[in-house]
This record gives structure tokens, C-alpha cells and sequence, in this order.
């Protein structure tokens, strides 16, 4: 073979592995790319959390609330179809008796059995994420 035959292998052969990387690499990143964006919109979805109650309005049917870990209020429009429970333990969990069970109690409850500063669990029937007022809920637990 010629010399400049020889370059021209080699060329060709180092532009097809050039190629190959080169496409592998794009293919990864694009890989990632798809997965950080699910993993965003997954991390947009929220359809319950828990809050202290911060008033209610028991005319309007609405509890003001402040999710935990965050600094906005919530304005909970409640439905005749919410369900409201408080959750009671039947005895005290720090100081149970030798053979209890763990069960809690759960009684149906009024708008006008909460308190401020009862802590609750709400649960949504849709994505409530970064939304300032929520309705469509499915139940209010207060918490023990």
C-alpha cells in the first residue's frame, strides 16, 4: 500500500470511531436529560401534606392552613363531601400498656371541632402543588 493510501485508512477508521463516541455520548446525555425532567414533573405532583390550622371559617366552610416545612398559607375550601376525622389513640402511645394494639380511633367530626393550631393531613383527589387555594378534597384527618 501507498503511504498516503495507509493515512487515509487510518483517517476514515479514527473518523468511524470518532462517530461511534461521539453518538454514544449524545445518546446519554439525552438519556439524562429525560429522566431529570419525569423526575421534575414527579416532584411537581403533590396531592397531600400536612398543616396547622390557622383559622376557620365555619360560615364559608373553609380552613386557612400552613403546610409544614413551607412559609404561604393554604386556603382549604371544604365540600359536603369532605370527609372530616379527628384520629385519637386509645391510649397514650409514650406510656403504652404491655399488650396494646396500636389503633387508632377515628370519629367523624363538624368544621366546628377544629382548632386553631390543630395539626391535619389533607388529602386532595387532584395535584395541589404550589397551589395557594385547594378544593375537590378528599378527607381532613385531624392528627393526634
Amino acid at each position: 500500500m501507498k503511504k498516503n493510501q495507509i493515512i487515509i485508512l487510518i483517517i476514515v477508521v479514527i473518523l468511524i470511531f470518532g462517530g461511534i463516541i461521539g453518538w454514544t455520548l449524545f445518546q446519554k446525555s439525552k438519556i439524562l436529560t429525560s429522566q431529570e425532567n419525569s423526575e421534575k414533573q414527579e416532584a411537581e405532583q403533590l396531592f397531600n401534606f400536612t398543616a396547622e390550622v390557622l383559622s376557620i371559617d365555619t360560615e364559608n366552610n373553609f380552613l386557612i392552613v400552613k403546610p409544614n416545612e413551607k412559609e404561604n398559607s393554604v386556603k382549604v375550601l371544604l365540600s359536603d363531601n369532605t370527609k372530616l376525622i379527628k384520629i385519637k389513640f386509645p391510649f397514650d402511645p409514650k406510656n403504652p400498656p404491655k399488650e396494646a394494639v396500636l389503633t387508632p380511633i377515628q370519629t367523624e367530626i363538624e368544621i366546628s371541632d377544629f382548632k386553631i393550631g390543630d395539626n391535619v393531613l389533607i388529602k386532595s383527589r387532584e395535584n395541589i402543588a404550589g397551589k395557594t387555594e385547594i378544593d375537590n378534597i378528599d378527607f381532613v384527618h385531624i392528627l393526634p
